[in-house]
């Protein structure tokens, strides 16, 4: 993979619209992942599939294990494979860490809904 992680030596930042900074935790040429400073909240943007899943299962691991519980908006994904949705249900981080979905487009809530319940911890 041609990934671009960000999270390497100094974060790239962007301005959002509400004031704040957006870090880049990572980014290649159909995915980037980003989060606002002092945030639990990993916002993914564009395309997740088998080329780029294992990166974002990575970084999502290190975003738990810096917060714990996080939330992950889906709201600005066009596309993501069974391999990109085995990286957002990848056990990782400690016990007890969570994650949570939010804003989920209905192409994926129907492909969640037909994978059925994730077994929990």
């Amino acid at each position: 993979m041609t990934g671009n992680r960000a999270n390497t030596g100094n974060a790239a930042t962007t301005p959002s619209a509400a004031n704040s900074v957006d870090t880049v935790l990572y980014a290649d040429r159909h995915l980037r992942v980003s989060c606002t400073a002092g945030s639990s909240s990993v916002v993914l943007t564009g395309e997740v599939d088998v080329s780029n899943s294992a990166a974002l299962a990575s970084v999502l691991n290190q975003a738990r294990d810096s917060h714990g519980e996080i939330e992950i908006d889906t709201a600005g994904l066009r596309f993501i494979d069974l391999a990109g949705l085995r990286a957002l249900a990848a056990p990782g981080g400690r016990p007890g860490d969570r994650m949570r979905l939010r804003n989920v487009p209905p192409y994926m809530a129907r492909l969640l809904e037909m994978l059925g319940p994730t077994p929990c911890p």
